[in-house]
């Protein structure tokens, strides 16, 4: 042992400590960028495993939340993570995201809050062709089911998409022509 310690001379050696502090920094930089580079994986990883549509129309919809003012509610539909109704402070799950249905023409949310004396509340949330993502027409047909409607852009074929324009241009030019 003690010819190991005179070969290495472990104990005689100054230790620069400007060194040690130099491969420290890069240690923890280097750690530092791997958990960045893990938890963006994470990421990836997690959002691969969406159903984002046929053709993934509905990949801009992954990090997009929509909301709707109805009465005294706000709701709040994020789809591939959840829906909530929002009174005041108090905030009520609806659903976490379940799947698509109908050929993409509904979102299922499911396992929201417990009723009371009733279902776990769950909402569905049928698409529609329209000029611009909108959320709008949330009701609730059935105790704690509730329904509304999210008019997309994604959902319409591009002559759908021109004949709207157009309708709107000359709804534009009525109103412009009226008020002359």
């Amino acid at each position: 042992v003690q010819n190991v310690l005179r070969t290495f001379n472990f104990f005689k050696t100054p230790v620069d400590l400007s060194e040690a502090s130099r491969v420290r920094k890069e240690y923890d930089d280097a750690s530092s960028k791997l958990s960045k580079i893990q938890s963006r994986i994470s990421t990836l990883t997690d959002k691969l495993k969406h159903d984002f549509g046929k053709e993934k129309e509905f990949y801009y919809f992954y990090d997009q939340c929509f909301e709707s003012k109805e009465g005294k509610y706000v709701y709040k539909v994020c789809p591939f993570k959840k829906a909530s109704q929002v009174e005041g402070h108090s905030t009520t799950s609806l659903g976490r995201w379940d799947k698509f249905e109908e050929s993409y023409r509904v979102m299922q949310f499911s396992n929201g809050d417990r009723c009371w004396n009733g279902p776990d509340r769950s909402l569905k949330v049928r698409l529609r062709c329209g000029l611009n993502n909108e959320l709008n027409g949330v009701d609730e047909p059935s105790r704690c089911e509730y329904v509304a409607v999210l008019s997309t852009p994604a959902l319409c074929d591009e002559q759908k998409l021109k004949e709207l324009e157009q309708k709107l241009k000359a709804s534009s030019n009525q109103r412009d022509h009226d008020e002359l």
